[in-house]
């Protein structure tokens, strides 16, 4: 006889479900999908109108479907029940063949419950028709609401999130009340109360970090007024060495950590894999944990040297605040000075996960909040948000929001001296390269990128190497002296490097102590220079500014 052959069984286990992994598995994509198309809104791929009234028409037909298979279940429900308790005394009347007075009787209780069950059924068909009936009503008010609130522009995942929010309370009122609808059947009042949970849910998982510099959240701290702390916080410490370090000039070498980087860890941090600590709101203590990441991920060191230095030196690399200084005509001449080397040196993320110990979990939220679709909403969450960007022929110095922004350590605004850096975002945004890490991209959210890269001395400077480091993609290249050279030459040489592709701002003053302006270049046609003004309306340079007072200009490149 062969041998029975038997198969080894593994003991079952019961399957557990990682709620952090699956809470963000299940929020990541709409988080997504709002931004993409918020992103298709403000580049005029998407109709806002159509969009927001096919999102709350699909959601509002979404829980009519939901209402009326719910309304059949529980009918389908009700009857099986009724029929199949109509069965069983049936057969109790058969089996009771000699106590004729309890069969009565039983017969009697028997008609009773099927009548008692027949206007059930009614009962719940009437609910049911009244759900239908007041979801289609809802479905209009939907497609109204969406009407009327996309008309204000969705600026955002936080504001398409409120126009949802919005949707379901005006469902719920178009019914009275939630105990009314629980009353009709329940169905819609309890996917409404679902999708206000799980909103609730998505700010307070670790995605809320991206709502956390909102103003119309209610926050009493924001984000943006942290990031903007520290970076003071780091120039003071600048300034100290610079103080206790005697000095001819000063360099600074910045390799800082990236907000974005430093945030994601905070984030995590914070949350501890768990989604049960939220980071859209910001506390003292919070505020501590994200001071001790940020001096984690960044540290100071310094050192003096005696060397030779002169402009033969202007475009190297190890020197950005010396060799983009535009006060003046260049020097040939070089002379040995005590330089004061500061460097700011960064520590990387990787670093950061074994200081923190991130478990398994904690590595996964960390890789996924820094998954490049939402890489355009960190910069709301860095910059804060300034409203609509708008036409770049209306980006001006003063009378915006964007005005009072200090450059750098300066003391002054945007509106004071911010000429030269308006007129560069005016070009910047005029060559259309990618400005993923600032949006939206305005001059106030240019010049706080560039404040957080170090890109301005402390008379308000623009270091010009910083462009780089914020928009990558636009490249400052030189600089050309047209003071002493007759109009027709100024015209040849800001002609010649416009049409060979480069993008100019022209300084149209003088530029001599206390009166200095400058204009982004739209176009050289014939005899006319045309501009965009941060100053003005008026588009012809010399019609508005005197030819021999046009005493220089830079250019820049896009790099492919």
């Amino acid at each position: 006889m062969s041998d029975i052959k038997t198969k080894d069984m593994k003991p079952k286990s019961i399957k557990t479900m990682d709620k952090a992994v699956a809470w963000t598995e299940r929020i990541k994509d709409p988080i997504a999908y709002v931004n993409k198309k918020t992103k298709d809104i403000s580049t005029g791929q998407e109709n806002i109108i159509d969009y927001g009234e096919d999102k709350i028409k699909y959601t509002t037909n979404r829980i009519k479907d939901e209402l009326v298979y719910a309304s059949k279940k529980t009918i389908n429900y009700t009857k099986n029940k009724t029929i199949n308790y109509a069965k069983k005394k049936y057969q109790q009347k058969k089996l009771i063949k000699n106590k004729p007075n309890d069969i009565k009787g039983k017969s009697e209780k028997t008609r009773k419950t099927v009548k008692s069950a027949e206007r059930t059924i009614k009962n719940t068909e009437k609910a049911a028709k009244e759900g239908v009936k007041a979801s289609k009503i809802i479905v209009e008010q939907g497609r109204k609401l969406a009407i009327e609130g996309t008309k204000k522009a969705i600026k955002g995942t936080k504001v398409a999130i409120k126009i949802m929010i919005s949707a379901i309370k005006g469902m719920i009122a178009s019914v009275k009340s939630l105990v009314g609808m629980l009353a009709a059947g329940g169905s819609l009042a309890i996917i409404a109360i679902i999708i206000i949970c799980m909103i609730g849910l998505l700010v307070t998982s670790i995605f809320g970090i991206f709502f956390s510099s909102d103003k119309s959240s209610g926050n009493a701290i924001l984000m943006s007024d942290c990031v903007a702390e520290l970076n003071t916080e780091l120039d003071n410490r600048i300034k100290t060495i610079k103080n206790n370090n005697p000095h001819d000039e000063v360099v600074i070498h910045s390799n800082r950590a990236e907000w974005k980087d430093i945030l994601s860890v905070y984030s995590v941090k914070v949350n501890k894999g768990t989604n049960e600590e939220e980071v859209m709101t910001i506390t003292t203590e919070k505020k501590k944990v994200l001071q001790e990441v940020f001096w984690n991920m960044n540290y100071l060191t310094f050192e003096t040297k005696n060397e030779k230095y002169g402009s033969q030196s202007i475009g190297t690399l190890d020197r950005p605040q010396l060799d983009l200084s535009l006060n003046g005509p260049r020097n040939t001449n070089e002379e040995e000075k005590t330089i004061l080397h500061i460097y700011i040196n960064s520590k990387s993320v990787e670093d950061m996960k074994i200081k923190y110990n991130f478990n398994e979990e904690q590595k996964k939220q960390f890789a996924e909040i820094n998954s490049e679709k939402y890489l355009s909403m960190w910069s709301s969450v860095i910059y804060g948000t300034f409203g609509s960007s708008g036409e770049i022929t209306e980006w001006k110095q003063v009378g915006k929001e964007w005005s009072n922004i200090q450059i750098g350590n300066s003391g002054s605004t945007i509106g004071q001296i911010g000429c030269l850096t308006t007129s560069i975002s005016i070009l910047i945004k005029k060559s259309q390269v990618p400005t993923n890490m600032i949006n939206p991209f305005n001059p106030g959210t240019f010049v706080i990128a560039l404040n957080n890269n170090y890109g301005f001395d402390e008379s308000g400077n623009l270091q010009y190497l910083a462009i780089s480091k914020v928009v990558p993609n636009f490249e400052y290249v030189d600089r050309v002296e047209l003071k002493g050279k007759s109009k027709d030459d100024k015209l040849y040489e800001i002609q010649k490097y416009y049409s060979s592709g480069y993008y100019l701002a022209l300084e149209v003053k003088g530029a001599t102590k206390n009166s200095q302006h400058w204009v982004a270049v739209d176009n050289v046609n014939n005899n006319s220079i045309l501009m965009l003004d941060p100053a003005s309306t008026e588009t012809d340079v010399w019609s508005q500014y005197d030819w021999e007072k046009t005493s220089q200009f830079v250019y820049f490149k896009v790099k492919k």
